[in-house]
Order: structure tokens, then sequence, then C-alpha cells
């Protein structure tokens, strides 16, 4: 039963039905056509024309046929009891009536029997056909035996050529799995590898210069009479504090890549993501700068982690963009409004001369991976320079969350 699950699944199942009806149904017409016009001279005829003779012949006929249905689920046992209606009927030299589902019984045994079994089969139809020769043709026995295996062999060989042909594709298809799945693990690994040199090179570098950093801006802390100075020293340890714990957060998501690949990401994703919040202290790092810096949020907040988050990083940039890239900047507006379906409307506008005015999607790094970001979110994401000369950044992000609180402005 083991080996012949797969054939059986393969299996045409409109082919398994078919051919045992269509071949009753010549049979069974054949039949009656002997009953009809028979010649006399033909056993065939002679029991067509006995009513109890035709319901004989239509009976094995069409248990024959019916036992067809079977061929691919019990191949042994169809074929066994092929034989024994072989040589039930050849007994009335009415062997013909059973002779094509004997031979497609052998077909199908031979595409799915296995081994020792197959030779058993064969051993054992070769002893029917054989029986059936000579109780059916005791005076031509060599011819019509040597018929009888060729036909025999034929139909086995073609059975083992299909199953051959099929087990070959098989193989083929398993090959070319097993490549493409030998080419995926090397790329996971390479990308492994790639993924923790540059988590080494980020603590390495950046997290040894940031740390110097601080450990700088703390030691000249209270040592300067000048009260600017002193705010630039916190900006500055406030500034690379918060960007080390940035930097950390990457090494960390880098080296738990391949936990959170395998569906272990709930720590990466639920610790590492900004709350709503946390946009503060880069508004004040903007406004220790001397910029004015005005934000304003209007609607409720959805309880959506991942919609506070992308918020964060889309206005953190436009914000790091303008101080980083404008000339002559004195002003930035940020402005968070919630619609009552949850998505969230971010507009960041800033003063001065943009460094490059025919800035595109392509430009950049931060801005093209914030637009891929919003985009897989199914929001949407613009930025350029309007007509008052502002550079501006707008961005919709969609929600699945639930509202958290009202912040009006």
């Amino acid at each position: 039963m083991g080996a012949m699950k797969p054939q059986s699944a393969q299996a045409n199942k409109v082919t398994v039905l078919a051919v045992p009806l269509v071949i009753a149904v010549v049979e069974c017409a054949a039949m009656l056509w002997e009953h009809a016009i028979g010649a006399p001279a033909d056993t065939m005829y002679t029991f067509a024309k006995d009513p109890l003779g035709l319901a004989l012949l239509l009976a094995m006929t069409i248990a024959s046929s019916a036992i067809l249905l079977v061929r691919y689920w019990l191949p042994a046992v169809a074929l066994a009891l092929e034989a024994v209606l072989l040589i039930v009927a050849s007994y009335w030299r009415l062997d013909s009536i059973v002779m094509i589902q004997t031979l497609v019984a052998c077909y199908a045994f031979a595409r799915t029997a296995r081994g020792r079994g197959l030779c058993v089969g064969g051993i054992g139809m070769m002893l029917s056909m054989t029986a059936s020769a000579i109780m059916v043709h005791p005076d031509v026995l060599a011819t019509e035996w040597v018929s009888r295996v060729v036909t025999l062999a034929a139909v086995g060989g073609g059975a083992l050529a299909v199953r051959g042909r099929q087990q070959a594709k098989e193989a083929e298809h398993k090959a070319a799995e097993e490549c493409r799945r030998a080419a995926e693990l090397a790329f996971q690994r390479d990308a492994a590898i790639r993924r923790s040199r540059i988590a080494g090179q980020l603590h390495d570098s950046v997290g040894q210069g940031l740390t110097v950093i601080i450990a700088l801006s703390e030691g000249l802390a209270g040592k300067t009479d000048d009260p600017r100075v002193e705010d630039a020293l916190h900006g500055i340890n406030e500034i690379a504090r918060e960007s080390l714990g940035d930097t950390r957060k990457a090494v960390r998501a880098l080296t738990e890549f391949d936990g959170a690949a395998n569906g272990d990401d709930t720590h990466t994703q639920e610790s590492d993501q900004h709350s709503w919040d946390d946009i503060r202290p880069i508004l004040a790092h903007a406004r220790r700068l001397g910029i004015v810096t005005v934000f304003t949020e209007t609607g409720t907040r959805a309880d959506d982690e991942a919609q506070a988050d992308l918020c964060f990083d889309v206005t953190r940039e436009a914000i790091t963009n303008a101080i980083r890239h404008g000339q002559n900047v004195v002003h930035i507006s940020i402005a968070w409004n919630h619609s009552e379906n949850g998505t969230v409307a971010v507009i960041i506008r800033n003063d001065g001369s943009p460094a490059r005015k025919d800035a595109r999607k392509d430009d950049g790094t931060g801005l093209v991976r914030l637009f891929h970001r919003v985009e897989s979110a199914s929001g949407i994401f613009e930025y350029g320079p309007n007509e008052d000369g502002e550079w501006v950044v707008e961005a919709t992000i969609p929600s699945n969350g639930v509202n958290e609180k009202d912040h009006t402005a």
C-alpha cells in the first residue's frame, strides 16, 4: 500500500473512471451483437444466444471492468481477480471478454509494484496466461503462448518505461529543489556573515566614537563659565547618548536577524520601536540650536507601535535633514494630524534654502528608505520644495490599531 499511494495520487481521476466504463460499454455491445447476428460457429455466439449464457457474459464483463476501478489503489488484488476471471472465462473459451481488462490491470500493477512484489505478480500473470492458452488453444499452443507472452511483455515494459520517466522527472524536480534550497541557505549564510561584519563595525567604530564623545562632553561639563558652551555640551551629550542607543539597537537587530527570520522577532519589534513621545528630545535639540521649532498634534493617537515608530522616523529624518542640509534655517514646523480611521498625516516644513533644490525620491538613503517603508505600510510619502520656497516632507501613515488618547493642539 505504501508504494501505491504516490501513484494513485498522481493518476488522473478521469482516466481511472473512464477506462473501465469504456471497456464495459464496448464489451457489452459486442455481447449484444453476438446475441443478435453472431456467427454460429463462434463460442461467443453459442453463449450469447442463450439468455442465461448472455447474462453470464455480461456479468463477467461488468465484474472484470469494475475491478479496474481499484487498479491503482489495490493493484495486486485487481491483478489477482482479473487472473482468476481470465482462467474461469478460458474454461469456456471466453477469454477474449476479459483479456483487455487483464492487460489494463497488468499495466497498473507494473506502474505501482516494487521489487519482489513486481516479480511475483509477473510470474503469476505468466502462469495465468499459460493456463488460459492451454485451455483455449491447445492445438496452436506454442504460437498462442508466444503471442500472449509478447503482448504481456509489451504492456509491462511500457508501464515500466512510463514509471521510469515519471521517476526521472520527480528526481529532476527534487534535485532542482535541493539546489534552490542550497543556494538559499548559502545566500542566508553570506547575508549573516555580512550582517555580523556590519554589526561589528558599528559596534567598534561608531559605538566607540560616540562613547568617547559622551565621555569628553561629560568631562568638560561644569568646567566652563559660558552658559552657551554648557548648553552645547549638554546637547552634545544628549544627542550622543541617543545615537549610541540607536546604534546598539541597530547592532542588536542585525545580530538577532536570524532569530527574527524564524519567527522569533517579538522582542526586537517590541523593544526597538519608538513611541509617540520619543520625538520630544529631537524637538528640544532643534530648539537648543536656536531654530524656532513648533510642534502641533491634533486628533486621537492610534495604539499602534509600528505606526508610532514610523511617524517618529519620518519626523526625525525631516528635522535632521533640515538642520544638516538646510541653509539659514530659522523655523521648523511639525504637524501630526490623526484622523478618525487611525491614519496620521505627518507634515514637516522648514524655511531656508535646501542644499539641492532638485532633490528627488532617488536622492540620498534616508528619504529613500522612508519612502519604501511608508509605501510598504500602504501609506503615501512625498517631499520637496513648495511654492513659498519651504522644504516640505509629507507622509500619510495608516494604522490597524485602536485609539489611545486625545492630543489636541
